[in-house]
């Protein structure tokens, strides 16, 4: 009896669910007005959402379906006012078809002859026979260089360039424009007659120079250097050590400068050019004189001159000239 009981309820076990391109299903191939996709594949949400597009793509413009139910508890239309349709209004606007769907007509901007005529073209430049996608026919072009070098209209414009490198003409060229660059080549790596090889230093080796000197005279004031630093720190106590090294890097370069300056000049201010002016007899001299004149003024109740207010007048003059005696005439002689 237990046995017969056991029997009767089995487990309720786990079923396998169909699934397209299993293993386990036994057809592989589906025509293509055959749905394999089970409905309850698709999420809820899914087509909720396919629903709401469906419908929100027919236009209710009679007003046939109803409307949403507006949740809003405003009665004040001052505050929020609702949107009222005048359907009389409306069904006019549908009656004259101002309603209906604007369909949009094939463009005759470019006429047929034109769009075949720049197939032909696009086909001529890039040598590239078929353009099925476009119009269907099989466009043969004259050879792998295209229209560079046979035009297949009498307006467009001939011109001779290459878009291949197989030809014998093409070959000579580019034999020709080796032979150019080769030759400039030669004439830039040939050593000139005129350069001293025993005096010639490379850049390199220039620049290796300069750093070794400097290099040198460093190790050489290293001494003097650290005293000036010592002697900063005193003088700023607060200063880094980037400037301090800086600062004395300074004057040490000061003083050798000035060191360098009193090995070529031993006596101060002095040089060995010859001065001249106590050798040349120089016999120029300078005129003073008053631009204005000296007459009664009337502010000061007493004679001056105009140009300085000058009291005095045989007082030296507020302008001058200077006057050289050897100079060239160059006014002429005076008529008698």
């Amino acid at each position: 009896m237990a046995l017969a009981e056991a029997a009767a309820t089995k487990h309720p076990y786990l079923q396998r669910k169909f699934q397209v391109g299993s293993a386990n299903s036994d057809k592989v191939n589906y025509s293509l007005a055959q749905k394999f996709f089970h409905n309850k594949d698709v999420k809820p949400e899914v087509l909720e959402a396919k629903k709401a597009v469906v419908k929100k793509k027919q236009a209710n413009i009679l007003g046939t379906e109803p409307r949403d139910w507006n949740a809003s508890t405003i009665a004040d239309p001052r505050v929020q006012k609702d949107a009222t349709v005048d359907l009389k209004r409306q069904l006019l606007m549908v009656r004259a078809g101002l309603k209906d769907e604007k369909v949009m007509k094939p463009s005759r901007f470019h006429t047929d002859e034109a769009i075949a005529e720049r197939y032909k073209f696009i086909v001529s430049v890039t040598g590239q026979g078929p353009i099925g996608k476009l119009s269907g026919k099989w466009t043969n072009t004259v050879d792998e260089r295209g229209l560079a070098k046979h035009c297949v209209a009498d307006h467009w414009p001939d011109w001779n360039q290459s878009h291949s490198c197989h030809t014998k003409e093409d070959a000579k060229e580019a034999q020709g424009v080796f032979e150019k660059k080769e030759s400039r080549r030669k004439k830039w790596a040939k050593k000139s007659q005129s350069l001293t090889q025993m005096e010639y230093v490379n850049p390199s080796q220039a620049v290796t120079n300069v750093n070794d000197c400097l290099r040198e005279r460093k190790i050489d004031f290293q001494d003097l250097k650290e005293q000036f630093k010592r002697e900063l720190k005193v003088e700023f106590p607060q200063a880094s050590e980037e400037r301090l090294q800086a600062m004395a890097q300074r004057l040490l370069n000061e003083k050798l400068l000035a060191d360098e300056k009193m090995a070529r000049f031993p006596v101060q201010h002095e040089s060995f050019r010859p001065n001249l002016s106590l050798t040349t007899q120089d016999r120029r001299y300078k005129e003073y004189s008053h631009p204005g004149t000296f007459s009664w003024m009337e502010s000061e109740r007493r004679y001056g001159w105009s140009c300085c207010l000058n009291f005095d007048q045989d007082s030296r003059g507020c302008e001058c000239k200077v006057v050289n005696p050897d100079s060239w005439c160059l006014q002429g002689f005076e008529r008698m």
